[in-house]
């Protein structure tokens, strides 16, 4: 039997998945799929067209890339038979890396992490509150995925009682403060902690948190394409994964209610071109969202439909603002939950260009304080923490789906 680790072999270190591939003219034209009409980008390619809202479409001319071709096909079959359990496996040579790079990318968000940038009790590095929240959440993830302790006593200093108390009662004093998307990443951090400590010392704080944003939604119609701060998709994913994480069953069918309608039933068209110029993916974290509450059967037929109407994304390779340089890191959050839902190894390639593109260079992320390096590497841990497996990283499979 050949060896999974193997087949990544097989497949180059940047793939862009592509879909619905026009002939040229003039012939000679060679196209690699995996014969349900997904395409791939190969070294050498030409764009056949400009891409439209986000879809990419490459060919190769003569006999450019026929052995890669080949190759390709081997590997996309051998992939057939490995299935999502092995999601963490397969065709991912970026898997290799992934110490390396959680790393870095911690060393730069304790960076900001040990600033004093605001007068709040906690959480008041990185800039801003939201920031400052995702910064130690991506402390404690690093940890978990690592076994790296090192930032331990940073982390334990942020989150000690008394400071916690009185951001505690800043968000009782503001109801709409940082909400949904601050109060969310909190229920993110949360978790993780929870997860790594065993302790519920965080528990009553975000308990009263995920009651806010309960209540915020009971009373506001979800709007499926809202990005950046007011994203729906991204705040009920975390409250979902929250009322999971506890066993609150009541809330997990409420929110379940309100994702069906919203996000399962709807149309699935979803523009890419709506994600420029953000930092917040709209269409990824909507599938991913999706892949929380359909079988496995179901999010297959529901997925094929969005893809299909939509394609996948293609990298942002020059931002054009600050918040795009978070955009690929945050695609590829949705992306590897889809992968991981499906076993599409179309998605599993989109996942990796999208952290290539968002990690390199460095500058993405540890560049400008104010630009970037106040937030974009704790996204970027969060691209990579499912590479660690369930246990120590992110999993569908860790109580994130049914």
């Amino acid at each position: 039997m050949t060896d999974r680790m193997s087949i990544t072999n097989l497949l180059p270190q940047r793939w862009i998945c592509c879909r619905n591939i026009r002939s040229g003219s003039g012939g000679g034209n060679v196209c690699g799929g995996d014969g349900r009409g997904l395409f791939w980008r190969l070294p050498g390619a030409r764009s056949l067209r400009p891409s439209g809202g986000g879809r990419i479409e490459w060919a190769v001319r003569g006999n450019e890339g026929v052995i890669v071709l080949k190759r390709l096909a081997i590997a996309l079959a051998l992939l057939a038979g490995c299935g999502a359990a092995a999601a963490a496996e397969v065709a991912l040579p970026l898997a290799a890396q992934r110490q390396t790079m959680a790393a870095n990318l911690a060393r730069q968000v304790a960076t900001c992490s040990r600033r004093e940038d605001t007068n709040h009790p906690a959480f008041r590095g990185c800039v801003d509150w939201h920031s400052a929240v995702h910064g130690v959440w991506a402390l404690i993830a690093y940890q978990r995925a690592t076994g790296d302790r090192q930032y331990q006593p940073l982390v334990a200093s942020i989150l000690a009682p008394d400071r916690l108390a009185s951001e505690r009662r800043l968000l009782r004093q503001s109801p709409q403060f940082e909400m949904p998307y601050g109060r969310a990443w909190f229920l993110r951090l949360a978790i993780d902690h929870r997860k790594l400590t065993g302790s519920d010392d965080l528990v009553p704080f975000a308990d009263e948190v995920a009651g806010t944003l309960r209540q915020y939604y009971r009373g506001r119609r979800i709007d499926r394409f809202a990005g950046e701060y007011r994203s729906d998709s991204w705040a009920l994913t975390n409250l979902l994964d929250y009322a999971r994480a506890r066993g609150l069953a009541d809330l997990e069918t409420e929110v379940i209610g309100w994702i069906r309608p919203s996000f399962v039933d709807a149309d699935p068209e979803c523009s890419y071109g709506r994600e420029q110029r953000q930092f917040m993916a709209i269409c990824s974290n909507w599938a991913a969202l999706v892949a929380r509450v359909l079988s496995r059967a179901d999010y297959a037929a529901w997925l094929s439909r969005f893809i299909a109407t939509n394609g996948l994304p293609s990298p942002i390779e020059r931002p054009a603002t600050d918040h795009e340089f978070g955009l690929n890191f945050s695609r590829a959050w949705g992306l590897w939950d889809m992968y991981e839902a499906s076993g599409r190894p179309d998605i599993a390639a989109a996942y990796a260009a999208h952290v290539e593109n968002g990690y390199r260079p460095a500058s993405n992320w540890s560049g400008s304080y104010l630009a970037v390096g106040h937030w974009v590497a704790q996204f970027g841990l969060y691209a990579v923490q499912p590479l660690f497996g369930a246990a120590a990283g992110r999993s569908l499979n860790g109580g994130e789906r049914n």
